[in-house]
């Protein structure tokens, strides 16, 4: 009997031992876990299946649902002073985010949070209905000093919980201790929205592609929409870089499904070109243009004894460091052939699309493929000039 007593003794020293060890480490000393650590304690808990622990672990744990907060009130605060502006001004119905990007113009400091609001215009109650937005917001400041200070947050729109309709949208946003308040307004355009900022592109192009000083027109040669979706609009450009596409971006309509295809990179000319040979000679009427010049006239003679071929085509390459480089040419040309006799000169002009090209002072020249009559063998006279 005294040996089975100190048994007893021994295993609860044991267990009570383990348990304030556990104690220590996680500060979640316990009576329940001292049970569940003495293996030989009289009392005995019911087994606890899977499915149990399952329901038991995710009614711990909470699931965050999306909330619709308050439009914030406070003193609105002028663009000129702070603007609020999403990256486009349309988006197709499918958007299930957005980047606002903030910007403090003025000589103030301005502050906000993370927390912001989101709206939509119900046209037919003249209401903004307030909608869901991210259930987490992290504590932290954003300060927007003075300088042309910027940030941007993307905002995301939870279509499960309210499916985007066609129309307006304002993000909210309060600042200096919700006493002032910016927005951003963008729109979502269905099927018949993409139509119409398409007929939107055309009523531009058309108007002003005649405007001498419409560099944003003038670039543009095609537009259509993509089948597939129905809400990307192509709008092919004869000078497909990022300033002209950002031109046409902020002149004509800002439209995240505008898609102007691969961005185009210079392309060099490598022929080589000469301006007097075999007695024929290229040359332009000037040496030195002014910036700007629209076209040049250019002589071709031909003082060789054999007739000389060639077509309408040219092209004009501007010097950038060693290379050539060719200016955009519209792509379009008349199926003419010329034959030119000895002693004979055509004269032709040279367009050089300033606006399209953004001809910058430097060296330049005129090139065109010739050959003699009847001869398979061809070659690039070339003439060059200076634009000052």
């Amino acid at each position: 009997m005294k040996h089975l007593l100190l048994v007893s003794l021994i295993l609860l020293s044991s267990c009570h031992s383990t348990t304030s060890k556990k104690g220590q480490e996680f500060e979640t000393d316990s009576i329940p876990q001292q049970e569940e650590l003495c293996p030989d304690s009289i009392s005995e808990t019911e087994p606890v299946s899977l499915e149990e622990k399952q329901e038991k672990s995710s009614k711990a744990i909470p699931i965050l649902q999306p909330v619709p907060r308050d439009i914030p009130t406070g003193e609105a605060i002028s663009s000129d002073s702070l603007s609020m502006k999403t990256e486009y001004d349309y988006y197709p119905l499918s958007t299930t985010k957005v980047k606002v990007i903030i910007t403090n113009h003025s000589h103030y400091e301005y502050s906000c949070g993370e927390g912001y609001s989101l709206a939509y215009y119900n046209e037919k109650q003249k209401v903004w209905e307030i909608l869901p937005t991210s259930p987490i917001v992290n504590s932290i400041l954003w300060i927007f000093p003075s300088g042309y200070s910027t940030h941007e947050q993307t905002i995301e729109l939870y279509t499960a919980e309210a499916p985007n309709r066609a129309g307006r949208y304002r993000i909210y946003k309060s600042f200096n201790g919700d006493t002032k308040v910016a927005y951003a307004e963008f729109e979502l355009v269905d099927k018949k929205g993409v139509e119409k900022l398409r007929q939107q592109i055309d009523d531009y192009w058309g108007k002003n592609a005649k405007i001498s000083n419409d560099t944003t027109a003038r670039n543009i040669h095609s537009t259509w929409i993509q089948n597939d979706d129905g809400d990307t609009i192509f709008v092919g450009l004869m000078n497909n870089t990022p300033h002209y596409q950002e031109m046409f971006r902020k002149r004509v309509v800002s439209y995240s499904a505008v898609s102007h295809g691969k961005i185009q990179q210079g392309i060099p000319f490598i022929q080589p070109t000469s301006s007097d040979t075999m007695r024929i000679t290229m040359q332009t009427e000037h040496s030195v243009y002014p910036v700007g010049t629209e076209t040049i006239s250019v002589e071709l003679a031909n003082g060789n004894s054999k007739d000389l071929f060639l077509g309408e085509r040219y092209n004009v390459a501007r010097k950038e460091g060693n290379r050539w480089i060719l200016l955009h040419d519209g792509g379009a040309w008349n199926d003419i052939g010329y034959g030119l006799g000895q002693g004979d000169a055509h004269l032709f002009t040279a367009r050089l699309r300033p606006i399209v090209n953004d001809n910058k002072p430097g060296t330049y020249k005129v090139v065109k493929e010739i050959g003699f009559k009847g001869s398979s063998q061809k070659w690039y006279m070339g003439a060059e000039f200076r634009i000052e």
